[in-house]
């Protein structure tokens, strides 16, 4: 598929994407979520969780950091790629890797005016009540990102896995040095964050809007479709530019998705989730965190 057939997909999937929350306009409904009890009354819990999410961003982060440093020899293609990830070996492409950022982009504009709508909707209440809501959500998506972006960053930097660009016999050692200088992720590749990222937002944005509003079901199918197309199409641009191995790209899209539905879901109201902080003998704390699933 021609980059220009690409670039008409991707302007009519996000322009869905931004106009679909629009579909939803008018279908008030109780807003279903809330900060839970637990974060308030008990707070060494809340201390604890905090901490951990916290600590997983900055742990990862570190991680990700450690892992940035490499030498002209790791540019040197060795070792055998498994069969299902050699096609992105033979792809190199600075415009691919462009438009993936423009997706990614366009997912976040689209990620705030879904969550605009939905805060529209609640035309019948008050203003503290509507502060609470918009105070609720802003916590629910920087939880969204923190345990996102620590999570990948951790697994990045304890895999070490290269970039496809090393394997590539199309390109020469002076080009894979340059490119490796100036983007400093070669031990960065597994798993992909442009598609944890992009899933990620799908799936918060989607299971917002669908608990959040009265919306028919076909505008509801709409967010979801146009916004795990975008995220889709964000996954292959980075395996097209040359950046990521199929691998990546999909573990990142199931880890980004089930963070994206699971955190809307942890604060919905009548979901019994538990948080328990937990000692089994050994010197440190656990936390143990149990979030049904229907």
């Amino acid at each position: 598929m021609s980059m220009r057939s690409m670039r008409w997909i991707y302007s009519l999937v996000v322009a869905t994407a931004l106009v679909s929350p629009w579909a939803i306009s008018g279908q008030e409904s109780a807003f279903p979520y809330a900060i839970r009890s637990w974060t308030i009354r008990d707070v060494p819990t809340g201390i604890a969780y905090g901490s951990a999410v916290t600590g997983l961003y900055l742990l990862g982060e570190n991680r990700a950091n450690r892992a940035r440093t490499f030498t002209p020899a790791d540019l040197a293609s060795s070792g055998e790629v498994v069969f299902f990830d050699r096609y992105a070996t033979r792809q190199w492409s600075d415009r691919w890797d462009s438009l993936s950022d423009q997706l990614l982009w366009g997912m976040g504009v689209a990620t705030v005016t879904s969550l605009s709508v939905v805060l529209s909707q609640e035309e019948s209440s008050s203003g503290s009540v509507a502060r609470k809501n918009t105070v609720t959500l802003a916590l629910m998506a920087a939880e969204l990102l923190l345990l996102n972006k620590g999570f990948t960053d951790l697994v990045k930097g304890s895999v070490r896995r290269r970039r496809p660009y090393v394997h590539n016999q199309e390109l020469s050692p002076e080009e894979k040095l340059r490119v490796a200088r100036e983007e400093d992720d070669v031990f960065l590749s597994f798993f992909s964050g442009h598609s944890a990222v992009a899933f990620s937002a799908a799936a918060f944005v989607s299971t917002v809007v669908a608990d959040a509003t009265n919306a028919p079901d076909w505008a509801k199918g709409i967010v979801w479709g146009s916004t795990m197309s975008v995220a889709a199409l964000t996954a292959y641009a980075r395996v097209a530019a040359g950046r990521h191995f199929p691998s990546d790209v999909i573990v990142g899209a199931v880890v980004g998705a089930a963070i994206g539905h699971l955190v809307p879901r942890s604060h919905r109201l009548g979901v019994d989730m538990q948080v328990q902080i937990l000692n089994r003998g050994y010197d440190g704390i656990g936390l143990g965190i149990r979030i049904p699933m229907n």
